[in-house]
C-alpha cells in the first residue's frame, strides 16, 4: 500500500518556482494537515522577499485567522505570477 505524501514531501518533489495551480493543491494538502492536527488558527507567510509579496499578502500579514476561513492559496488578488506564501499554524 502507497503511504500518503504529506504537504512538505509532495512540494520537495516540485520544480520550483511553483505555478499558481500547484501551489493551489500544496496549500490545499497543508491546511488539510493542519486541520488533521487540530490547528484552529493560521496565518499567511509571505516571502519577505521586497517586491515579490503581493498586495493581497501584505494585507494579510501578522493576521491570525480561523482555519475554516482559510482558503488555499494564492490569495484572491494575488497578482504575481508565481505565488511563494504559505499558511502557518498559529496558537
Amino acid at each position: 500500500m502507497k503511504s500518503k505524501l504529506c504537504a512538505g514531501d509532495w512540494a520537495a518533489k516540485q520544480k520550483y518556482p511553483l505555478p499558481k495551480s500547484k501551489v493551489m493543491k500544496y496549500s490545499a494538502m497543508r491546511l488539510a494537515e493542519l486541520r488533521e492536527a487540530g490547528i484552529k488558527f493560521v496565518s499567511v507567510l509571505g516571502c519577505n522577499n521586497p517586491g515579490d509579496d503581493c498586495e493581497a499578502c501584505l494585507a494579510m500579514k501578522g493576521q491570525k485567522i480561523e482555519i475554516e476561513f482559510a482558503t488555499p492559496l494564492p490569495l484572491p488578488g494575488c497578482d504575481k505570477k508565481f505565488c511563494k506564501c504559505i499558511w502557518l499554524a498559529e496558537a
